[in-house]
């Protein structure tokens, strides 16, 4: 997406080499920052509870677990809960994918850092939009300021 928008992107790493974010480098106009930020947006919605919760079903299926299934509705509730703050494609990929990661079922952090993996490059990239946004529009006042007072 970044290539075909005209983006120069330069991609910010700890000194783990974890990605931290991106910054654009290029000028792109406001028009075109808000077209690419509503197009992430778009790929954001999340998945519905049903789906959501036949997917960890399935996935509970496939897993080993310690318990017989006597609080399964608590789980199911809980996890279906946190799961909607997330897009839909990585929560279901995740819980797709998990059962061939791990034998036993997982706690909710296992899951929550796998979707956010998935789902790390559109957040990040709609921060750097988003800070973009604010940083011309900053620079238009300033511009807007000094032309008043000269």
């Amino acid at each position: 997406m970044t290539h075909s928008a005209g983006l120069k992107v330069e991609e910010n790493y700890t000194h783990d080499f974890d990605l931290r974010g991106y910054q654009i480098i290029n000028t792109i106009s406001n028009d075109k920052l808000e077209e690419l930020g509503q197009a992430i947006k778009a790929t954001m919605a999340p998945a519905e509870d049903n789906d959501i919760a036949q997917a960890l079903l399935k996935m509970r299926a496939l897993m080993s677990h310690k318990n017989d299934g006597g609080d399964l509705d608590i789980i199911l509730e809980a996890f279906v809960e946190k799961l909607k703050e997330y897009p839909k494609d990585a929560v279901m990929e995740s819980l797709t994918k998990i059962p061939d990661q791990y034998k036993w079922f997982p706690s909710w952090i296992e899951i929550k850092e796998d979707v956010e993996f998935r789902c790390q490059h559109r957040r990040l990239m709609l921060k750097a939009i988003e800070r973009t946004q604010y940083e011309q529009a900053n620079r238009a006042i300033i511009r807007q300021v000094e032309q008043l007072t000269a």
